[in-house]
């Protein structure tokens, strides 16, 4: 099978690399390369109990892929060149008055109620667990299961494996029409042609200018993160991710952690900005008081792909079943890299339709006002 594939982020690679790893014909499309979207800004979190509400579809979706990422990134170890940064250290939320640990407590419930273990420390217990944090801290909650992994590492780990097994990543192309015609489809950019027995529109923000005849264009909106990159110079450096009311912060083994993120809704606009830069910083200290300390190495943007109901639109189009939507993951593509690649693989090669095609379709927003065939 020949699959296109728009998009070489890391929704685009994970399917890529899955698909061509079973032996598909795969061509990634992309404006600018691989790892320059949504991916180069993500703090590889893997935090489903966060990111998620209670029965909420969202939380369903991310605990699935988790679940999957033990034995997504072993298999790409096996293999890979290079190693790939991956920690379940849990994640620790910070309580800086009243108010938050009255919420933190009852997320505490909801965990208990729900299976998931967690761990409830007071202000003392906290800064002892956690000598980072500030003493103002009222208390924390401790769960396990969550964890971190290096995207940049990842990306490089799956399109090295997606080459290897045969596919073909071309940049820059900036596609315009995805069009199935009979059994086949077409890929169209301003110049050139492409016919495939599938495509794959992963293309994160950039998805809503993808037209595909007869079929209302997704209704995908970027928004900006801003996240500063820190080189830790002075003072305990966290041991894992910490979540204050403001702001989380992700270590890593070299010595650097992220903070992260603003969300901004200013369209396309990639710049770094001084208020963005103020308010990271400020919560920073705030959570941890060493970070005054810290260098500032970069600051790192992109584009989150964000759709009017938060959930990611994965599967196919009624009106061209060839045609598959992978894209309007929001701040959880990483997390939701595996699963979205089982989804679609399962679909294109083996004729599944998982049951979560009826949450995650894209014809959800067939007849929202605004849409446009």
């Amino acid at each position: 099978m020949r699959v296109i594939v728009l998009g070489a982020g890391i929704i685009g690679a994970t399917i890529a690399e899955a698909l061509a790893q079973r032996g598909a014909d795969v061509a990634v499309l992309d404006m600018r390369g691989p790892n320059r979207g949504a991916s180069q800004a993500s703090a590889g979190m893997l935090t489903p109990y966060i990111e998620g509400e209670a029965d909420s579809p969202l939380l369903n979706l991310c605990v699935r892929s988790l679940s999957l990422y033990d034995s997504f990134v072993a298999r790409l170890l096996e293999v890979s060149r290079g190693g790939i940064e991956y920690a379940r250290t849990g994640t620790l939320e910070i309580a800086l008055d009243d108010d938050g640990v009255a919420k933190l407590l009852g997320n505490k419930v909801w965990l208990d109620t729900i299976g998931v273990e967690s761990e409830w420390l007071d202000g003392n217990a906290v800064r002892s667990f956690e000598p980072s944090i500030t003493p103002a801290a009222h208390g924390g909650l401790l769960t396990l299961d969550h964890g971190l992994v290096g995207v940049t590492s990842l990306m490089n780990a799956l399109v090295h494996q997606a080459r290897l097994a045969g596919a073909t990543f071309e940049f820059p192309v900036e596609v315009h029409t995805v069009a199935q015609v009979g059994d086949r489809v077409e890929v169209t950019s301003v110049d050139r042609t492409w016919t495939g027995d599938a495509a794959v529109i992963a293309g994160g923000s950039w998805s809503r200018r993808v037209r595909i005849p007869g079929v209302p264009s997704l209704p995908v909106r970027p928004v900006r993160g801003q996240l500063l990159h820190l080189q830790w110079c002075e003072g305990d450096q966290p041991g894992r991710i910490c979540w204050g009311p403001h702001c989380y912060a992700v270590p890593w083994s070299d010595g650097t952690v992220l903070v992260g993120a603003t969300m901004e809704e200013v369209g396309f606009d990639e710049g770094t900005t001084v208020a963005g830069v103020n308010t990271l910083t400020s919560a920073a200290i705030e959570l941890l008081p060493h970070a005054t300390g810290a260098r500032l190495d970069a600051i790192r943007v992109g584009l989150r792909p964000m759709l009017p109901d938060e959930l990611p639109a994965i599967g196919p189009f009624a009106a061209a079943p060839r045609i598959v939507a992978a894209t309007g993951h929001y701040r959880n593509g990483v997390l939701l890299a595996p699963l979205t690649a089982e989804l679609v693989t399962g679909y294109l090669l083996d004729n599944v339709r998982d049951d979560l095609f009826e949450i995650t379709t894209p014809d959800r927003f067939a007849k929202m006002e605004g849409g446009s065939a």
